[in-house]
């Protein structure tokens, strides 16, 4: 059995607080990032398309989504593709909080709730080649673990565990809500052949023995959600050596930029210079991007003497549209929140004064001679364990350029 495997599409995501045409454009991109996911089934002559959960993002179905939804499906039927679709916690099965139900062709097989399918797939001349056990969210909060609702595969062909559900121990999994919450422990010796699994937006392999596999979002929709997404390839007509391939879809991405050494630069069009430089030498890395467009976050950080502009929301402004043109993005944003004034640094380690204890405590603290004690991991942002060394390292890498900010901060208060 071939088939090919998406998750988290969020089609009709709303995208507020961007400008209509990157709204409109982002929207856009969802859809033919699925397109592509279709093309690619096509293509490769794929037995089914399995999409574990977030199909939609909400209860919201555009007429746009509804009738391009439906052919696509149809794309799919003329190739005598079979669908399997297992709502996920944006798009549960009831149609109470759900999207509302479309009229799917008969190749595509819906499964909105707690109630296991197992579903044949077959050859288009109807020659069965495995199964799909399926179970999906009847609602937007399913807290009991579906897994383990799955019926034990039989052993003639090979079964696929389709599932939208948080894997405790995956990573990026504490971004996301526990929903369906599974133990990779138990989908180990379920006896499924393949887990095609969908909710954490993050591709990620967490066994390969059988292959448990998230496939993460079919097309990034923050800048949480960076580097190529789309889909798994997946073939199992080797039992003992399935494969799985992962082949980028998205035509837009999004990508962060950071630059520093910005201690001589004193003008626009130098600052500009710079991060271009910035870009370019991150994209030479790339490969098979040309088509791809994308949305830029740009950070900017250490001394420079455009400091006190860059604080200011109209300059930043004015950077980030001149900037959208030379990198040629569909939108550009600028943080600026780690720049800070040209200071003498080595003047002031030796300040008898709050300062002067700050720098050398950071440098103490980053040396690994100071221990942290009593530090309480609800105090910091983006820390998700309370294990001792994990929090020091931490604090250490938050304090690695950090002497330039904390002698700007207390310099001149009014720098914050």
């Amino acid at each position: 059995m071939r088939f090919v495997h998406v998750a988290d599409v969020h089609l009709d995501t709303p995208f507020t607080g961007r400008s209509d045409a990157v709204r409109r454009r982002l929207r856009d991109a969802s859809r033919e990032a699925f397109r592509r996911a279709v093309d690619l089934a096509i293509r490769e002559e794929v037995h089914a398309l399995l999409i574990a959960g977030d199909l939609f993002d909400g209860d919201r179905l555009s007429f746009t989504t509804e009738r391009f939804l439906l052919e696509q499906a149809g794309r799919l039927a003329d190739h005598g593709i079979t669908v399997v679709y297992a709502t996920g916690n944006h798009d549960p099965g009831s149609s109470d909080t759900g999207p509302r139900l479309l009229d799917w062709p008969s190749n595509v097989h819906v499964v909105g709730d707690a109630t296991p399918s197992k579903v044949l797939v077959t050859t288009r001349s109807g020659e069965a080649v495995g199964y799909v056990n399926a179970i999906g969210h009847a609602g937007p909060s399913e807290s009991d673990d579906l897994s383990r609702a799955l019926p034990r595969p039989a052993a003639d062909l090979p079964e696929v565990g389709l599932l939208h559900t948080q894997v405790h121990s995956s990573v990026g999994s504490a971004d996301h809500h526990p929903y369906a919450p599974s133990e990779l422990t138990y989908l180990l010796r379920a006896g499924y052949d393949y887990w095609a699994l969908g909710h954490v937006h993050l591709r990620q392999e967490l066994a390969d023995d059988p292959p448990i596999w998230y496939a993460g979002s079919l097309q990034g929709r923050t800048h949480a959600e960076r580097g190529e997404r789309g889909a798994l390839l997946v073939d199992l007509t080797d039992r003992s050596g399935p494969t799985v391939a992962f082949r980028p879809l998205a035509p837009v991405r999004w990508e962060t930029v950071t630059v520093d050494r910005l201690d001589s630069v004193s003008s626009l069009d130098e600052l500009e210079r710079q991060v271009q430089v910035a870009w370019e030498n991150q994209r030479s890395s790339e490969s098979g991007a040309a088509d791809v467009e994308w949305m830029v976050r740009v950070v900017l950080t250490g001394p420079c003497p455009l400091w006190g502009t860059l604080r200011g929301d109209e300059d930043r402004d004015l950077l980030a549209s001149e900037l959208r043109e030379i990198l040629g993005a569909l939108e550009v944003t600028v943080l600026s929140e780690g720049v800070h004034p040209v200071l003498a640094l080595d003047d002031h380690r030796e300040r008898v004064d709050v300062l002067g204890e700050a720098l050398r405590l950071a440098a103490a603290v980053r040396a690994g001679d100071t221990p942290l004690k009593n530090l309480d991991p609800a105090d910091l942002v983006g820390i998700v364990t309370d294990e001792p060394a994990s929090l020091a390292r931490y604090v250490r890498e938050l304090l690695e350029d950090a002497d330039g900010e904390i002698a700007a901060h207390l310099l001149d208060p009014q720098s914050s």
